[in-house]
């Protein structure tokens, strides 16, 4: 069978499970853009997270047909979790739990996402992190496929929104108001950290839009590229220098 429309997709997969796994799956959840209203299908598929009462390698031997046809599907492929293993990670990812519990829906089973605990410093923490790790590829990146355009187009778009993510809870950090739609966080990091914000702007777009940027030139993008960059490492030390 091909690909088929999202909701019979997740209607598959939910039932599929269910069959599976009957009473030992305590939550099946859609999560981030595809539960936000802002999917784009060419760069990102459907994120689905699981939990069971436990997990062993049997456990994931019977749910691996559904799993493979998921991910056969064009979709990430699915976060199996045991539900003890849940209950001790809100303080080890706290920026994922954050961004589920701000956008999920709940295939399955009870909303474990619906109160979550907090944990302020090891948000930011995570967040100084990730925006570090984040430039640190970036940088490798380039190095790789700094003179090749399609691969150097390729990360900026393939990068945007995992940057965009990062920058909205940077601004969380520092108490900013919780923003979702990526172009208001846009525009709220650019006005917070000082820089102009045309570059990311254009890189987003073409991403929303299945556009190309700078018409897939290589010296352009190059330009594009340096400008990009400067404004990841100008907001990751921005962050540093707030801290209190």
């Amino acid at each position: 069978m091909g690909k088929i429309d999202t909701e019979q997709a997740l209607e598959k997969i939910t039932a599929w499970l269910r069959e599976i796994y009957g009473a030992r799956l305590q939550l099946l959840i859609a999560y981030g853009s595809a539960a936000g209203g802002n999917h784009q299908s060419k760069h990102s598929g459907i994120n689905l997270l699981a939990i069971l009462d436990r997990l062993d390698a049997s456990t994931l031997d019977v749910g691996a047909p559904a799993a493979k046809w998921w991910k056969d599907q064009g979709h990430p492929p699915l976060v199996m979790w045991a539900r003890d293993e849940w209950n001790d990670s809100a303080d080890v990812f706290p920026i994922e739990f954050s961004d589920i519990a701000a956008h999920h829906r709940v295939l399955h089973g009870e909303d474990l996402f619906g109160n979550i605990p907090k944990y302020p410093e090891l948000h930011r923490l995570q967040v100084e992190h990730d925006l570090r790790a984040s430039i640190l590829r970036l940088r490798g990146a380039y190095m790789v496929h700094g003179r090749d355009a399609k691969a150097l187009e390729a990360t900026l778009l393939d990068s945007v929104s995992s940057f965009l993510t990062l920058f909205r809870h940077a601004l969380t950090a520092l108490g900013e108001p919780w923003e979702v739609d990526k172009r208001k966080v846009l525009a709220a990091a650019a006005q917070r950290f000082q820089f102009a914000a045309a570059p990311l702007e254009e890189v987003l777009q073409a991403r929303q839009s299945g556009g190309r940027l700078q018409g897939g030139k290589l010296e352009p993008l190059r330009q594009l590229f340096a400008q990009y960059l400067a404004i990841m490492m100008q907001v990751e030390r921005a962050l540093e220098a707030s801290q209190p």
